[in-house]
């Protein structure tokens, strides 16, 4: 298999990346040798961007202590620093600056005040575009010249894919992806341009699927998400067409609203059923095959009878067999770790003496990253949840185990045991079998093939 390399352009583009990292620690599967991130965005404090980056961090830490294990199997690279493809010259500086429109000619000067409006020019850039795609469109042309993009291209190799990340009624995200697709689908002034070209392509374009509140400082206005989503739409009709494999559009009408903020440490929003979807779109977009030249467009529905909250029972049976099984053994887990930590790190559960798994192993730094991972895994399903609309996959209060998957009614297993104590038996049975080089990848292996076994006899998964 072959590298697929995602960009994640904006706000939208980090958040999907973040709900991609939680699937890839719960062992859903994308199929690809490795997967190569790369973050396009102006604002390097977006708070989005950096959780998300801590977070892909996190994964890769874990990953590289205990390897693929039914967990974290996918391998993630970071071919940038930070995941980024840094844009430059947009710290302190309006976009007239940026364009030098004080050393043109007055007659470029009057073409500048005709494309763009007196905001447009005074408009500060070192938090992103602010639902300017305009603006945007030309501060995102530098991409392709620079030493970062150059080291993409230097790593592309035959086979390789590109999926692209993006909103369409914002600036960075409705800007980005045509720019970015056009470069890579005609651009030749970069090493391997030949292979780029004919990759496939795959995208997923978010329409409106949240609002801000009203706020007279604040150059983001809810109201226009729409009519920029028609006019951005409207070009990508005559100017994407064909030019993608596989375009995935998402949005939803029951809509949240968030606080308004432009950008920078507090632009931090809650996670989404529809940045689920998204990354969802990703897995799909790696299994299929497409023709040259054609187009196929995608589309996501659930199952009208039941609008809200979205269950498992709300997907097709594609997308609830990508999902159910992974996230549920994950969670099963992370409530393990939560709920019983200090019995799954005794001694009292034997599979710990068989794997050789003692006190001081239970307080590396490894354990403490897997702790937290499982803690913000829990958290994500918890934002989800809230959100409108809600995703109520699980019951993340209940102290029973088996009662986790929300409207799944856990079978009965020939056993006399119950609830954790089951748990505790298959994690003892399982350790028997385990052959792996360390306690970390010991451990992981420990959880995922006790959990599989478990989802089988009490979910039918």
């Amino acid at each position: 298999m072959s590298k697929l390399y995602i960009f994640g352009i904006g706000g939208t583009g980090s958040r999907v990346l973040r709900s991609l990292t939680m699937m890839l620690a719960a062992g859903v599967r994308v199929e690809a040798s490795s997967i190569v991130p790369i973050i396009i965005d102006p604002d390097a404090s977006n708070a989005d961007m950096t959780r998300a980056v801590s977070l892909l961090n996190l994964y890769r830490d874990l990953r590289g202590a205990c390897g693929p294990q039914g967990f974290f199997q996918q391998e993630v690279e970071a071919a940038l620093p930070g995941y980024r493809l840094p844009i430059q010259d947009t710290d302190n500086k309006r976009f007239s600056q940026f364009i030098d429109a004080g050393t043109m000619s007055p007659a470029n000067q009057a073409l500048v005040r005709l494309l763009f409006s007196e905001h447009n020019l005074k408009a500060q850039m070192e938090v992103g575009f602010k639902g300017n795609p305009n603006i945007g469109s030309v501060v995102l042309s530098q991409l392709v010249h620079s030493p970062e993009f150059e080291q993409f291209a230097n790593s592309f190799a035959q086979g390789d894919r590109i999926f692209i990340i993006s909103s369409i009624f914002g600036g960075t995200g409705a800007s980005g992806f045509p720019l970015l697709l056009k470069t890579l689908r005609t651009g030749n002034d970069f090493p391997n341009y030949n292979l780029v070209n004919q990759a496939p392509v795959g995208a997923v374009t978010v329409l409106p699927y949240f609002k801000v509140q009203p706020d007279e400082e604040s150059e983001i206005d809810s109201s226009t998400f729409i009519s920029k989503a028609k006019s951005a739409l409207a070009y990508y009709e005559d100017n994407v067409r064909n030019q993608v494999n596989a375009l995935y559009f998402l949005a939803d009408d029951m809509t949240n609203t968030y606080d308004n903020h432009e950008g920078g440490t507090t632009q931090k929003n809650d996670a989404h059923l529809i940045e689920l979807l998204a990354a969802n779109a990703i897995v799909d977009f790696c299994e299929g095959d497409y023709p040259v030249g054609q187009t196929a467009y995608k589309e996501f529905g659930i199952d009208d009878k039941q609008t809200s909250p979205v269950t498992f029972s709300s997907f097709y049976s594609g997308t609830a067999r990508t999902l159910q099984q992974p996230l549920t053994q994950f969670l099963l887990t992370a409530n393990c770790f939560e709920q019983q930590f200090d019995h799954i790190t005794s001694q009292g559960l034997s599979a710990n003496a068989k794997l050789h798994l003692d006190a001081n192993f239970y307080r590396s730094p490894f354990v403490s990253n897997l702790q937290q991972m499982l803690t913000e895994y829990r958290e994500w399903l918890r934002e989800m949840k809230e959100n409108t609309r809600s995703l109520d996959l699980f019951n993340l209060e209940t102290d029973k185990p088996f009662e986790v998957v929300t409207g799944v009614q856990a079978s009965r297993v020939m056993s006399l045991k119950s609830n954790y104590t089951l748990i505790f038996d298959r994690l003892n049975s399982a350790a028997c079998k385990i052959r792996t080089e360390s306690q970390a990848s010991s451990l992981v292996a420990l959880y995922y093939q006790a959990t599989q076994k478990l989802v089988h006899e009490k979910f039918k998964l």
